[in-house]
């Protein structure tokens, strides 16, 4: 067995273009894979395999030839670079990736094996593995086990991570980075290899080190550009939301005037035609069931719960509310709406699904405080759902365009200054908002 671990080690050791690809593979984890993908991915190792064993016959001979340090080192870079292309085009082939992000993705898994291959070093000096075959192989295998699966669960934690960057600029900087981090490496081990006096000298731990802070350094960044880009995709979809809000608005409210008007006068017609008072009266009680014009006083207020009260009529949800008309006079009439009505679109999503009529309640709550207007929602929830910053994962299939509307209503919220908390406790889903009031906003605003 510790001949296969040895064999193993030395195997991946030499060939490490395929731990880049691995660190690649499992980057993609949840990205779009292009047909016959397991072909694919079968035939870019063997590509990789014989393009790496052709390349380290030569890499060997010339190398053999060489001589002085610089000479080595450009070689050492030569190979790094034709074995880093190598790694990109097979990602590229096996994923839908366009080549930009297939490069980023390469990045991502060289600068990882190459993190890995750095803490290897310091770990060997520090501990003098070198001197136990047995010690050494296990710290090799253990070290980069570790670190691959330690990549698997950090990426299988995230929502939508695959790469999709349009920053060319960002790659080129991860890549300069990735680029002067194995340079650094390359030229720093070949000094000391060739230099008797520094190699009993902490200098190995201290280029490892530093190369392993510079690697971190570019995954963060890696990663992080992942964050910057969904944030400024939520407020592209956060900003349509709202345009599509005020059209809605102004649609709505002119649609419901029609209707209302349009309902009275079929019951002042229905009483001229029907002489008989009692079937009138049954005719008058069918149109009112049917009326779910809402008229708090407010007019924002009453075009949004008036059009979703029509909605949860639809689905069979009773919808009760206690709004009080003086409220959101600081919120304006399409930013009550946006706000108002996504809070019920997301408990009206949630309540279809469940079955039992029983439970397919909404309790909305408008009211004032002291200094601050309070919403608050409430709807019956089965099992508590998975979380991300703080806000439920849609469970729609199609999660790019999914699971903003609670998002949006937040940066409504940050607008005017409020606050707004989501708890899920004992099979209740519940959304507060807390507002200051207009006075309040001017005293604050110096």
């Amino acid at each position: 067995m510790m001949e296969l671990f040895e064999v193993t080690k030395g195997f991946l050791s030499t060939h490490f273009y395929l731990l880049v690809l691995l660190g690649g593979v499992i980057f993609s984890m949840q990205a779009q894979k292009r047909d016959r993908f397991a072909l694919r991915l079968a035939l870019s190792c063997l590509l990789c395999l014989t393009v790496g064993l052709v390349n380290e016959v030569v890499y060997t001979a010339v190398r053999s030839k060489a001589a002085g340090m610089i000479w080595n080192s450009a070689l050492d870079m030569g190979r790094s670079l034709l074995l880093y292309g190598i790694s990109t085009a097979a990602i590229y082939a096996c994923y839908q990736y366009s080549f930009k992000n297939a490069v980023y993705v390469s990045a991502f898994g060289y600068t990882l094996q190459h993190m890995t291959f750095l803490i290897y070093y310091l770990c060997r000096y520090y501990f003098q593995t070198e001197r136990n075959s047995f010690a050494d192989t296990t710290l090799f295998l253990v070290l980069f086990a570790g670190v691959y699966l330690a990549e698997y669960l950090l990426l299988r934690g995230m929502q939508d991570y695959t790469a999709n960057i349009e920053n060319g600029r960002m790659i080129v900087q991860s890549c300069i980075f990735l680029f002067c981090a194995v340079v650094l490496s390359v030229l720093s081990y070949n000094y000391i290899v060739s230099n008797e006096t520094l190699r009993e000298t902490p200098a190995v731990f201290v280029v490892s080190a530093f190369g392993i802070v510079m690697c971190i350094n570019i995954i963060i960044g890696l990663l992080d550009s992942f964050q910057t880009r969904k944030v400024k995709q939520e407020l592209a979809m956060t900003r349509q939301m709202w345009q599509e809000d005020v059209r809605q608005y102004e649609l709505t409210k002119q649609t419901i005037d029609v209707l209302n008007f349009r309902y009275h006068d079929l019951k002042n017609q229905m009483a001229l035609l029907v002489q008989d008072k009692k079937v009138a009266q049954e005719i008058r009680q069918c149109l009112d069931s049917y009326s779910d014009s809402v008229r708090t006083g407010n007019e924002s207020m009453d075009v949004v719960l008036t059009e979703k009260s029509i909605l949860c009529r639809k689905y069979d949800i009773d919808l009760t509310c206690m709004a009080d008309a003086e409220c959101l006079m600081q919120v304006s009439p399409v930013d009550v709406y946006s706000i108002l009505g996504n809070l019920i679109d997301n408990a009206v999503e949630y309540l279809r699904e469940i079955p039992d009529r029983d439970k397919r309640l909404i309790s909305l709550s408008i009211g004032q405080e002291g200094a601050v207007d309070v919403i608050q929602i409430d709807n019956f929830l089965q099992q508590k759902p998975e979380e991300e910053r703080g806000f439920p994962v849609t469970t729609k299939g199609d999660k790019a365009n999914h699971g903003f509307g609670l998002r949006s209503v937040q940066y409504m919220v940050k607008k005017y200054d409020g606050i707004m908390r989501i708890a899920t406790d004992n099979q209740l889903f519940s959304v507060t908002i807390v507002l200051p009031l207009k006075e309040q906003l001017k005293a604050e605003t110096p």
